[in-house]
C-alpha cells in the first residue's frame, strides 16, 4: 500500500523492517542498516492530515530511540520491542489502515 506522502511511506518502511527483524526474516545488521537508511532519508515536512502528523510523530520518536540505542549499544531485543511499540499507531487508537499496514495486529 503506497502513498505519496514521504512520512507515511517512511513509517510503513520502518514498520516493515521492524516486523521482519522481530520475525527473524532480517538479521540484526541488515535491519539496522535498513532502519538507518529510512531515518537518514526521511525529513519531517508540514503535515496536512492526521495520518501525516501521526507518522511524523512516530518516526521522530523511533529515530530518537534508534540513535540512542546506537550510542548505548544495548541488546537488539530491547530496541525491537521499543520500535514495535513506537511505530504502532493503533496503541493510541489510530485505526487508519494506511498507518497500520505493517504494525502488529492488536486483539480486540
Amino acid at each position: 500500500m503506497e502513498t505519496s506522502n514521504p512520512s507515511v511511506s517512511a513509517l510503513q518502511k520502518a514498520q516493515d523492517v521492524t516486523s521482519r527483524w522481530a520475525d527473524g526474516e532480517l538479521g540484526a545488521e541488515e535491519a539496522q542498516h535498513a532502519l538507518k537508511s529510512v531515518f537518514d532519508q526521511w525529513q519531517p515536512g508540514d503535515p496536512t492530515s492526521e495520518a501525516e502528523q501521526v507518522a511524523e510523530q512516530s518516526l521522530t520518536a523511533a529515530r530518537i530511540a534508534f540513535q540512542d540505542w546506537q550510542q548505548r549499544g544495548e541488546n537488539c531485543d530491547e530496541l525491537i520491542t521499543q520500535l514495535r511499540w513506537i511505530l504502532d499507531p493503533s496503541k493510541d487508537g489510530i485505526t487508519d489502515p494506511v498507518l497500520n499496514v505493517y504494525a502488529p495486529q492488536r486483539p480486540e
